[in-house]
Parts: structure tokens; sequence; C-alpha cells
């Protein structure tokens, strides 16, 4: 059962650790910009989904997450990481929770957490 988006947690810069990568799933953009990535956070447990545009720092190369969603090469060295097991994913929730900055370039409730295997 999926528990309902807290919108009352208080935005607080919290680092939720690592989250069972079942949990969430990654799909090419539409547009063919990226790969987005969608979930809920869990912190405040809203819908959270951001999109990781190609050659985004942090994300690895263009060949990288090429290969990830079956484009170009399709092996990868045993000692790469996958790049977006590698990102710190942030919640993007949508909802400007209490006590969230003005300035915040991500609406959400301030959690940040990495996805694993």
């Amino acid at each position: 059962m999926t528990r309902a988006h807290d919108h009352g947690v208080p935005y607080a810069d919290v680092d939720a650790g690592d989250v069972d990568a079942a949990l969430f799933t990654q799909e090419p953009a539409p547009d063919g910009s990226g790969v987005i990535v969608s979930g809920r956070c869990p912190r405040c447990h809203g819908a959270t989904r951001t999109l990781f545009p190609w050659a985004r720092p942090g994300t690895g190369s263009k060949g990288g997450l090429g290969r990830l969603l079956g484009r170009g090469t399709t092996s990868r060295a045993q000692d790469e990481p996958e790049p977006l097991l590698a990102e710190v994913h942030l919640c993007e929730c949508g909802h400007a929770h209490p006590q969230c900055p003005p300035d915040t370039h991500y609406v959400g409730c301030g959690a940040s957490w990495r996805i694993r295997r």
C-alpha cells in the first residue's frame, strides 16, 4: 500500500540514505532530451519525477546514458557505475512544504537520497 503524501512535513535538508531501486522507474523523456526517474519521496511520500538531461554533470557521458537506454554500445565496463545509480536524487514532489525557502530550485520537502539495487 502506498502511503499518502504528507503535505505537512516541514522543509528540511535531510539525507534519507539509500532507497531501493525497485521503488523507482526510469524511462526516456518523450522529447529524447534525457531520462526521467519517477517514484515516491522516502520522506514526504509525494510523487517525484526528475528529468536527467543528457550530459548533465554527475550522470556520466552521453555514451554512458545511451548504453543505459539501449542506444549505441550495449556493454559497459564491469567497474563503470550505472549513471543514475550514482546520482543524488532530490524531492521534487511539487508541493511547497512549510518552511520551504522561496529561492529553492527544487519544490519539495528538502529530502535527498541515492537509489541502490
